[in-house]
């Protein structure tokens, strides 16, 4: 007959444990990463020469036409563009917690610890 209120506190304290277990999500993140890559080549300077002239030597009438464009300089620019999406998918909560839950969820690891150290206390007790 002693032995039954330790059984009993063992069999409440092990239902208390499995009956509190439930599922738990965990929030997942949605990571997309963009690259866009962007090439341009800009001529800065143009030097442009055109001139005519004729040259008459004699009764050889000779024409010089100078039809010249320089690109002496250019840009040659890459753009990355790198752009990071994280969006976080919203969990809805079911239903808030009321006081009592709250307490219980604040206190009740401290009270299971008072009532192990309780029931370790007695069953040194009892072999002495």
């Amino acid at each position: 007959m002693k032995l039954l209120p330790c059984i009993l506190v063992i069999l409440i304290t092990l239902g208390g444990w499995l009956s509190s277990c439930r599922t738990q999500y965990i929030p997942v993140e949605t990571i997309r990463t963009e690259y866009r890559a962007r090439d341009s080549i800009r001529y800065d300077s143009i030097y442009h020469r055109d001139s005519v002239y004729v040259m008459v030597k004699g009764d050889t009438v000779c024409e010089y036409k100078y039809k010249y464009l320089y690109r002496y300089q250019y840009v040659n620019r890459t753009d990355t563009l790198m752009k990071v999406d994280s969006i976080q998918i919203p969990y809805p909560v079911e239903k808030q917690l009321s006081k009592w839950q709250q307490f219980k969820l604040d206190f009740g690891g401290t009270a299971m610890l008072v009532m192990i150290i309780i029931v370790i206390v007695k069953l040194k007790n009892l072999k002495m």
